[in-house]
Formats: structure tokens, C-alpha cells, sequence
């Protein structure tokens, strides 16, 4: 079995419609006005616990943790559980107001008008970018916070946690490179909603974004922050982005393959990628793996 761990935490949308529309239901509406039980945990109230998978808020999302794994299809599985039970447990109860459904997509419509004249408790489904996240590609970006109560659309993102190498701990920075020519590469060419892909661009998904993790194990880590949530909705497809990611590590970062391949590729790839051109996204795949 390999030494990785993966983990995740990806966002989800509650929803509603309107002639014919989708929009997007912020969670904090179904505490402040349906009764909907939440534990206080500051910006981030937790809505149910399903073993040691906690569903909680993220501004206009749910977000769900979970432990990692060195089985990333028992995390998969383990998502995947615990969005039923959060959709028959608690969504079903609220079925005047929304549907039963949590949906595992890159972005969804913001019905602005609906909640405009909210109070402060609806403040973080009106931002963008509370928590900042650097680039590789453009290590001296400042991350800011971005008004987005006029925008109309709200972005759900399903960042992948990877450690467990002395090789990620020792060169984070490879370790990202070595996810966009994978991981990052995977999620354009094989989403099957390739226009909300693109349209999640606008603020989120470029090809660099990460964060460095310090776990709870004391094991250093890295959050390659680029793929969207669409891989929680389809196994198949989480098998070829997971795949890559093992290939992004274990190959191009532990046995330096990347020295090989980055010069040839890093920027067609980060092309590929802004503009989800999925055949160029494939054919780069394809040359990495004659390089294995």
C-alpha cells in the first residue's frame, strides 16, 4: 500500500430553484430561520457528524472534513456516505425550502436580490477569499478578501491533501509542480461540466493554488486547492484525478521526473488549464506517462 495520505475537504451546495433555475442556498439561512441544529465552532458552525466526518458551514457552502487516508477510495467512500446521510438526515427536512440534494459542482447561480438586505450573519456567504492560499507560480501574490454580494455566482472547490513523504515535507513547492501536471491536468481533461469549470476561474481553480498543511500528527503536508468538488460526484472520475495525483507524487516528485518534464510542459499545461481546454489537457497527460 503506498505511505501517501489523502485527504480532503470538499464544499457542496445546497439549493433552491426558481423558474427553472438553480441557485444557491447559503447553510446559514437554514439555521437563523428554519430551526436547523448547528454547534457553534466560530465561522464554521457544524451541522452533523457522521464517524469522524464533520459536515459544517463554509460561507455559502457546506464544507465536509475527514481523516486521511492511505486508501483515498475509502475517502472517496467515506464522502460519499456521509453526503447521503447529510441529504436524508437533515436536507429532507427541509424540503419547503430547498432540495434534498447536496450538488457536487464547480459553481452555481447567487440569486443577488434574494439576499442583499441580509444582516451581518449572512456577511461570509458574501465574500470570497477569507482564507488565503498562495500560488507556486507567483510566490509574492497577496491573497485579499473580495466583496461578492453582487456576484452571481458562488464557487465550491474539492482540494486535495497529500503527505506521508519525506520528499513533500523537504520540497512543498515540487510537490504542488508536480500535482498541476498531474492532479491539476486530470481535473480539466475529464470533468464532465467543463463550462462551470470555466466559469469557477473567475476567482478560483488556476493552476498553482496551494496551501502548506501542518497535521495534527505533526506530518507536514500540502492542499493543492486547484481541482473543483466535481470529482466528490463520480467515482470513475475521481479514480483517473487520484491516479494522477499517486503518479504527481510518487514519480514526477520522489523519483525527479519533474526535472524532466517541467521545462518541456509547465506552461502549456498552466494554458490548458485557464482555459479548460480538455484534448491539450489529455495529450499533456499522455506525454507525462511516456516519461514514466
Amino acid at each position: 500500500m503506498s505511505k501517501l495520505k489523502f485527504g480532503s475537504d470538499p464544499e457542496f451546495f445546497a439549493s433552491y430553484q426558481e423558474d427553472g433555475e438553480h441557485y444557491v442556498l447559503p447553510p446559514v439561512f437554514l439555521r437563523k430561520y428554519c430551526g436547523a441544529k448547528a454547534k457553534e465552532n466560530g465561522s464554521h458552525p457544524i451541522y452533523a457528524k457522521y464517524g469522524d466526518t464533520l459536515v459544517h458551514e463554509d460561507g455559502a457552502a457546506f464544507e465536509m472534513s475527514t481523516p486521511p487516508s492511505n486508501d483515498w477510495k475509502e475517502m472517496w467512500g467515506t464522502l460519499d456516505d456521509a453526503k447521503h446521510q447529510f441529504e436524508k438526515k437533515v436536507l429532507s427536512k427541509f424540503s419547503d425550502v430547498c432540495d434534498p440534494i447536496l450538488y457536487s459542482i464547480p459553481a452555481m447561480h447567487w440569486q443577488v436580490s434574494k439576499w442583499e438586505n441580509e444582516d451581518q450573519d449572512f456577511h461570509l456567504s458574501t465574500i470570497f477569499g477569507c482564507d488565503a492560499d498562495q500560488d507556486v507560480f507567483n510566490m509574492s501574490a497577496k491573497a485579499s478578501v473580495v466583496d461578492a454580494s453582487l456576484h452571481p455566482w458562488r464557487y465550491a472547490g474539492g482540494h486535495i491533501h497529500v503527505s506521508g513523504l519525506k520528499e513533500i515535507e523537504k520540497y512543498p513547492l515540487r510537490a504542488i509542480k508536480s500535482m498541476v501536471l498531474t492532479a491539476g491536468l486530470a481535473c480539466t481533461a475529464y470533468s464532465d461540466v467543463p463550462d462551470l469549470e470555466h466559469e469557477r476561474l473567475y476567482l478560483y481553480g488556476r493552476p498553482g493554488k496551494f496551501r502548506l498543511q501542518k497535521y495534527s500528527n505533526k506530518e507536514v503536508g500540502v492542499e493543492y486547492r486547484t481541482p473543483s468538488t466535481r470529482w466528490t460526484s463520480n467515482f470513475d472520475m475521481a479514480e483517473k484525478i487520484f491516479s494522477w495525483a499517486e503518479i504527481g507524487i510518487n514519480a514526477l516528485l520522489a523519483e525527479n521526473i519533474l526535472d524532466r518534464v517541467e521545462s518541456d510542459i509547465m506552461e502549456d499545461a498552466k494554458k490548458a488549464i485557464l482555459d479548460v481546454d480538455q484534448t491539450k489537457a489529455k495529450e499533456l497527460l499522455a506525454y507525462i506517462q511516456t516519461n514514466l
